[in-house]
């Protein structure tokens, strides 16, 4: 038997290990986790309500239920948490990336990053010389308010505090499938604090009860001594920490007092500091005025002695009224003093706003990870990346505008539709969108990749509508329009148009769209031309109603 050539054995072993490598570096680069056999195979989509509800002492979590085929092919679930004013959600962390939208009120949100300093403390107070017990520290906060988009990386422990008068709401995405979720696609929650209710995905439904199981924390499963020989702390403490009382047994407890913590000034808080600064520098003003009124002649005689000094270019030199001069150099003094530290505050602004917009051009090397920009506000109007007068705007927050995205593999859109407003047939080309109705209700229609509309109805404020990759979709608002966000499973997510400008329609060549549709020359030219609005656009005046025209 011929023995088989050394060179040809070393290219086919050479061939097998390119091959290893190369499958193993596009499994690598898989965004997101496949979607089981036939997964997405919808024949229908309904507009989804929570399933399951938490009560809590000062707040609730409604969840919705994983296993609707609908988020199953997107590979996502979705919760709703309503925190009472002086709710606090137990600091808790997940296997996946999180997008928290918040919907109402404003709160604090603290993030414990591995590694990163405690930069915010309190100062190191001395007393007799010997400094006072050690003073608190740590991580940064970040205020939250109606309209902030918030990204919380997977294993990174949260939590969030209800510090305004109304309730704040936070709806959350759980990207269960994202591929830096090595555990299975069940929404798994680990609490640090307190033995709160799991978040189970198909517990207590509405108007039911079931009986609550045992539920710990992270400290709970470790042995006592050793907690005890690590942390060094007293066996008080350790019970404390694995056996809380029985109100530390919800998800949102009440701080009794509020939450006193290190947090820099609010906006308004500044504005008030001003505002009092600046009254109680009129009432001195005022103050003064009055005590010129009581020596008018003597002023009248120090200016007119003035006037004459400067007239015949002399020094001022002593004259006057006593005391006056002095008082008149201090004022100018005390007036020079609030200038210089109005200019250095303004060259401060200007210089912190000129590193925010380096670290947006450069981010990977100015912005490292304890410093990343975890949230943006997508609400505020003034950030509408599409607007149109009559039908609405849209904001989009993706890896670009908000780059922690990038590593999350999500993104963002806040789309606010004016009463009939249109946002016309599209699909959304990489991803899979899960849209929550934060506002009103409107007129929704998906159509899947067989032709068959599957979903054509009425969406409403706290509904919830799952659309998938490349399945058609239009909306139109109500008369009282519709404000909604929709969660993306891609940190670029993109959408293509079926008609208006920079359509698909539009794009394609006349005598293309003459021949697939049987098409007179005429009607071509109707089709392409006859509405050349974009994305957002108008019903058509001929129509009475176009809302009902979307039935």
């Amino acid at each position: 038997m011929a023995k088989p050539n050394p060179h040809i054995l070393h290219y086919f072993f050479s061939l097998f290990c390119l091959l290893l490598f190369t499958c193993g570096c596009s499994s690598r680069q898989l965004p997101r986790q496949q979607s089981e056999f036939n997964e997405c195979q919808l024949d229908s989509i309904d507009a989804l309500e929570p399933d399951n509800r938490i009560e809590s002492e000062a707040g609730l979590t409604e969840i919705w239920d994983a296993n609707h085929p609908e988020l199953r092919c997107a590979g996502v679930s979705v919760l709703k948490r309503t925190i009472n004013a002086n709710g606090l959600h137990l600091p808790s962390y997940v296997t996946y990336p999180e997008l928290h939208f918040v919907e109402q009120g404003t709160g604090v949100l603290g993030m414990a990053i591995p590694g990163c300093a405690e930069t915010y403390e309190e100062p190191q107070w001395e007393r007799r010389g010997r400094p006072q017990l050690q003073q608190d520290r740590h991580q940064k906060v970040r205020y939250v308010k109606q309209g902030d988009l918030i990204a919380i990386p997977p294993g990174v422990p949260y939590w969030t505090y209800n510090y305004g008068n109304t309730p704040l709401i936070i709806i959350t995405l759980l990207d269960t499938s994202n591929p830096l979720n090595q555990l299975d696609r069940t929404p798994t929650r680990f609490y640090l604090a307190g033995n709160p209710e799991t978040e189970k995905q198909s517990g207590r439904k509405r108007g039911q009860e079931e009986e609550e199981e045992e539920s710990n924390n992270m400290f709970s499963g470790f042995d006592s001594r050793f907690l005890g020989q690590v942390l060094k702390v007293k066996e008080s403490i350790i019970r404390k920490l694995q056996s809380p009382d029985k109100h530390r047994k919800h998800q949102i407890i009440e701080v009794k007092g509020g939450l006193s913590i290190i947090r820099p000034p609010l906006e308004p808080e500044i504005r008030s500091e001003e505002e009092e600064t600046h009254r109680r520098h009129t009432e001195k003003r005022v103050e003064e005025r009055e005590e010129e009124v009581e020596d008018e002649p003597c002023k009248r005689e120090h200016r007119e002695w003035r006037r004459e000094r400067r007239t015949h270019g002399e020094g001022e030199g002593e004259g006057g009224c006593e005391g006056e001069e002095e008082e008149v150099v201090e004022e100018k003094e005390t007036k020079t003093k609030e200038r210089r530290r109005h200019g250095e505050r303004e060259e401060k602004q200007t210089r912190t706003t000129t590193r925010e917009r380096e670290g947006q051009k450069d981010n990977s090397l100015e912005e490292t990870v304890c410093t990343l920009k975890l949230h943006e506000n997508i609400a505020d109007p003034s950030r509408a990346d599409v607007f149109n007068p009559r039908a609405g705007r849209i904001t989009t927050a993706n890896s670009l505008t908000l780059p922690v995205l990038k590593s999350l593999h999500l993104s963002a859109q806040w789309v606010n539709l004016y009463k009939d407003g249109i946002f016309v047939p599209h699909w959304n080309m990489n991803s899979n969108g899960v849209m929550y109705v934060t506002r009103g209700k409107g007129r929704v229609q998906v159509v899947n990749n067989e032709g068959k509309s599957v979903f054509n109805g009425e969406v409403g404020r706290g509904q919830l509508l799952v659309v998938p990759q490349n399945f058609a979709v239009a909306k139109q608002a109500g008369n009282e329009g519709m404000e909604y966000v929709a969660f993306k499973t891609n940190d670029r997510a993109e959408i293509s148009t079926m008609i208006g400008r920079n359509s698909a329609i539009s794009a394609t060549p006349g005598e293309v769209l003459a021949n697939a549709f049987g098409l007179s020359p005429e009607e071509v030219i109707a089709l392409k031309n006859n509405r050349n609005e974009g994305v957002l656009a108008t019903p058509d005046s001929r129509i009475q109603d176009g809302y009902i025209a979307m039935l």
